[in-house]
């Protein structure tokens, strides 16, 4: 494990500097050629009701993203930029850090904000391969940005992939980020506050006919190391397409910033060997999707990488909205099913899923220290509007309930939430 204090900004200042004066000398030709420049916007609500009522919230906000990239520059770089931007239309309740910063008083939230989302270098050095330098997006099976608020969150540093015939590998280190519902960017800490000076992994990925793998490696430097793999497989079945998963994950306390309180949800633990692994079965007929699914937690799973974070979890089972339901020794079950109503309303879907953890202990004292059930429905309605391109409407309902006796720290209060998003694209 690394130990060394490492900031990405100097590297990058450095390496920009140096391309913008070699792309300056070439006289940079057909640059405007293959820019690509597009407008999102997503307007969103939130409704949240809580079992304790004081809680309740709800949040109606309008986000904007303006994204450019830029095309192939003296053949082998690119740069692209974003800016992004929030404003409250209306908020109630406890809504601050949620959508929008929290605000002077207790519970509102800021009018808005702006920033430059995304600002990088892409490097095409040798073929079928790409570094990205600089702040950005990112997605792999255990790092994301979260796209389920006004504006994805984004990350500082250096990511590279490299595909080679059915394999895909690909690594990344950050040292920075900048949340979902915030304007500022920041480093990386635990909860009691203690520094992670970079988050950094490595992965590969396999796809070949019927069958596909994942396999990742996550540090978060001096606290956590996660890793794990899945695969699936799929074919045909009676008529429709069937896909069977299945995968392990675990996470192990790392370094000195690993102690009591490093997250709220972990009931005070000051080690960790946490093991999950699922089972999962998906059949797809005409407009119909059947599918059921199995996890089993061993000593609890960590979900989230560091402070703020709200995790990326690659279960199935995983809730779409609130807990992670990967709490020690809890077994889940869920059940899913699916409609695509193409060629009765074109771009419209609806997904239903009932999911059931049991038995889950606090992950410090185990049964003695308390025990815990929970479950939630939820319903997912999207529809891409045919008639105006670039629209896309969607509806999430989610309806969590627990039953606890004594601490289970990952386990939450009842909760009720509608979230609506309209999205609008424009590609000038």
């Amino acid at each position: 494990m690394l130990n060394s204090t490492f900031k990405l900004s100097p590297i990058l200042l450095a390496v920009a500097a140096q391309l913008a004066m070699s792309a300056n000398a070439t006289a940079i030709e057909g640059i405007t050629a293959a820019d690509k420049l597009a407008l999102k916007s997503r307007t969103v609500y939130f409704d949240r009701d809580y079992e304790k009522r004081s809680s309740n919230d709800s949040t109606l906000a309008q986000g904007l993203e303006l994204n450019y990239q830029s095309g192939e520059i003296s053949d082998f770089f690119t740069v692209g930029a974003s800016f992004y931007g929030v404003a409250n239309i209306k908020s109630s309740g406890s809504a601050g850090g949620n959508i929008l910063p929290s605000g002077s008083h207790a519970g509102d939230v800021r009018g808005g904000f702006g920033k430059v989302g995304q600002a990088y270098i892409g490097l095409s050095l040798v073929e079928d391969s790409n570094i990205t330098l600089g702040y950005q997006k990112t997605k792999t099976m255990l790092l994301a940005s979260s796209g389920s608020r006004a504006i994805p969150s984004t990350f500082r540093g250096i990511t590279g992939n490299y595909q080679w015939q059915s394999f895909k590998v690909y690594g990344y280190v950050f040292d920075e980020w900048s949340r979902r519902g915030d304007d500022e960017w920041e480093s990386f800490e635990t909860v009691n506050g203690d520094d992670i000076d970079y988050v950094w992994g490595f992965g590969t990925t396999f796809k070949q006919g019927k069958w596909q793998a994942d396999a990742e490696y996550l540090n978060s430097d001096n606290y956590l190391a996660k890793y794990g793999i899945r695969g699936s497989y799929s074919d045909k079945l009676a008529g429709g397409k069937i896909k069977l998963s299945a995968g392990i994950f675990f996470s192990e306390d790392d370094g000195s910033a690993f102690k009591a309180g490093s997250d709220k949800n972990l009931d005070n633990i000051d080690s960790n060997d946490g093991q999950v692994y699922y089972l999962d079965a998906n059949w797809n007929y005409q407009m119909l999707t059947f599918g059921v699914a199995f996890a089993q937690v061993d000593e609890i799973w960590i979900e989230d990488n560091f402070a703020g974070d709200h995790g990326t979890n690659p279960l199935p089972t995983r809730a779409p909205i609130g807990p992670d339901l990967t709490n020690a020794e809890e077994t889940i079950w869920q059940g899913r099913v699916g409609f695509d109503f193409a060629g009765i309303v074109d771009g419209l879907t609806i997904n239903m899923t009932y999911t059931e953890g049991k038995d889950a202990e606090n992950a410090k004292l185990g049964a003695a220290g308390g025990t815990a059930d929970e479950d939630y429905w939820a319903i997912d309605t999207r529809y891409n509007v045919a008639a105006v391109k670039g629209l896309k409407l969607r509806w999430l309902y989610a309806d969590y309930n627990s039953d606890e006796t004594g601490s289970v720290g990952g386990v939450k209060d009842d909760e009720k939430d509608h979230r609506v998003y309209v999205d609008y694209s424009y590609k000038f």
